[in-house]
């Protein structure tokens, strides 16, 4: 079994400070992936390459995917599109002279590429944009697109798209293997859902930084509901144990080294 760990590198807080808890906890899981011979994926907000530019070369340094994850964290469906194609060019090319390589890899905030979204995939193959994890194909989120294929697939521009990994429950989708979803689930439906994976597929989980802080005090995060920031502030003691417990099923690398496998597309 093959599963990719993919982080979402932001700040809850919306302060991105040069030294806050999300470059303390971010660098707290490039020690964890080093002590377990892991490299990952860091999608990363262009606010963080603006405050920590010194975090994403580290990132870089040691072998990572460095990827984009907005400038601001600003859902796709809230963006306007030629403030979003200034700001993504600007933040790619940053990302690309910190990191020392090409930036391909791209995931829309909440995974909000949806039907009314789908402006932005022109805009980010213009810019170079080779791929994307984006879309949750399911119906149970406010940003699902529920008519999209489990498995990798080629937008009409050429662009790759990784869908969230979801599971079939009933007549439902259910992604299991990151963020609340996977902190709340038992372990036997995990082990459960992953053995029913199609072949075709390609896994991957998430994380935030702040998923590995298990001793931050409650704060509601910014544009979030009270009652899903209490929720994610008291998954946290499980967060990290459930995402090692992930990769422990399976070693793959970063999403940028995984292209060849989206067969088909």
């Amino acid at each position: 079994m093959e599963i990719t760990f993919t982080i979402d590198l932001e700040d809850p807080s919306e302060r991105y400070a040069p030294e806050g808890q999300y470059v303390l906890m971010t660098r707290r899981i490039l020690d964890l992936c080093a002590a377990n011979g892991r490299k990952a994926t860091f999608f990363t907000i262009g606010r963080v390459a603006e405050a920590a530019p010194d975090l994403v070369r580290e990132i870089a340094m040691q072998g990572h995917e460095i990827a984009y994850h907005s400038h601001n964290h600003l859902a796709l469906t809230l963006e306007n599109p030629a403030c979003f194609q200034r700001e993504s060019a600007a933040d790619k090319d940053r990302l690309e002279q910190l990191a020392q390589r090409p930036v391909i890899g791209f995931r829309a905030p909440r995974f909000s590429l949806t039907p009314q979204s789908l402006w932005a995939l022109d805009i980010l193959a213009e810019l170079g944009f080779r791929y994307s994890s984006s879309i949750m194909p399911t119906d149970i989120s406010l940003f699902g697109f529920p008519e999209a294929s489990q498995a990798p697939f080629a937008w009409p521009n050429g662009m790759i798209e990784f869908p969230l990994p979801v599971a079939k429950l009933g007549k439902y989708r259910l992604p299991y293997l990151g963020g609340i979803y996977l902190y709340t689930m038992p372990k036997f439906a995990l082990r459960l859902f992953l053995a029913k994976a199609r072949a075709d597929e390609v896994l991957w989980t998430y994380a935030h930084p702040y998923d590995f802080d298990d001793g931050e005090k409650f704060a509601r995060m910014p544009n979030t509901p009270l009652w899903i920031s209490l929720v994610l502030w008291l998954a946290r003691r499980n967060a990290s144990g459930k995402i090692w417990h992930v990769l422990d099923l399976g070693n793959a690398p970063p999403l940028c080294e995984r292209l060849p496998d989206a067969k088909g597309a």
